[in-house]
């Protein structure tokens, strides 16, 4: 499967240069058409590290990165954030790789196994259960397992390649993205690239957006990377990240972040709502620019 923006976008690591910069990246499949560029470049004295996403959400928040591909709810965690532009993991309509497997019916849930790997996804399996379960839920969490993590629970939330890796044998599947989407007609963001305070180096956006650029060039060739650790197809894999994801943070982007923060508020699983604060485009990203705040 082409890239029809592949002519258009050739990678181009000369771009990016980030001197001193500490990243923490995701390591899973679905975050590597962001940090490509970065992975294949020569980020001169800088660091990049990688791991679950609340692992790089509780590196920004200790202070031991500059910026962190993190879970969107962690911006209303971690105080003074700022989002880098144009940038996200988000999926119009279906994910893929944000499953829950349950033995019931969703109205019928009262105990889930969480993924300890997650936290946007698991605030947005508690705030859809909180709609539609008959019953109080209770929430444990654990390292990714299917089987084990249904020993003692009705049902089981897995993301990422834990996710796309399961086998649901007779079990129920939810797809988290398309229960969103049924219910507000928008795409969801679980992730996107956040810095600490004071960071915001000289062509540091322009640095992450070629990286980017890079890394949707390169689609195919990272599901054929991918395919045989995963041990699915390449080309289940490619439709994945072609079909199932989005990597931009834009206007409908926005507009759901603010409903997801709103509904985490009254759930209580936030304390407040606060702006979303935008790091400049680049001028020259020109077309790519995808508009202020809501």
């Amino acid at each position: 499967m082409s890239d029809p923006t592949a002519r258009m976008n050739p990678p181009c690591h000369r771009e990016i240069s980030l001197p001193l910069l500490r990243i923490a990246s995701v390591d899973y499949l679905n975050a590597l058409p962001l940090v490509r560029g970065l992975a294949q470049a020569a980020i001169r004295d800088g660091a990049v590290v990688s791991g679950t996403p609340a692992r790089c959400a509780d590196l920004l928040r200790a202070g031991e990165v500059d910026v962190a591909l993190i879970p969107s709810i962690e911006y209303l965690r971690i105080p003074d954030l700022t989002v880098l532009p144009e940038m996200a993991i988000a999926s119009p309509r279906q994910a893929r790789s944000v499953l829950l497997f349950s033995r019931v019916a969703a109205p019928e849930i009262r105990s889930v196994t969480l993924d300890c790997s997650s936290r946007t996804s698991a605030a947005l399996l508690r705030i859809l259960l909180s709609r539609i379960s008959r019953h109080r839920v209770e929430y444990r969490e654990s390292e990714p397992g299917l089987p084990r993590m249904l020993e003692k629970a009705d049902a089981a939330l897995l993301i990422g390649d834990a996710a796309l890796k399961a086998d649901p044998g007779g079990l129920k599947v939810y797809d988290l993205a398309t229960e969103w989407h049924a219910r507000t007609g928008l795409p969801f963001v679980f992730a996107f690239w956040a810095a600490r305070p004071g960071v915001d180096q000289p062509d540091m956006v322009a640095s992450f957006l070629a990286s980017k650029r890079a890394g949707l060039a390169q689609r195919s060739a990272i599901a054929e990377e991918a395919a045989p650790r995963l041990g699915l197809s390449a080309q289940a894999l490619s439709r994945y990240l072609y079909e199932n994801l989005s990597y931009d943070l834009g206007a409908e982007e926005i507009r759901s972040l603010w409903l997801f923060y709103r509904l985490a508020r009254e759930a209580g699983l936030v304390e407040k709502v606060r702006e979303i604060k935008l790091l400049p485009a680049p001028a020259e990203a020109g077309e790519e620019t995808s508009g202020g705040i809501l």
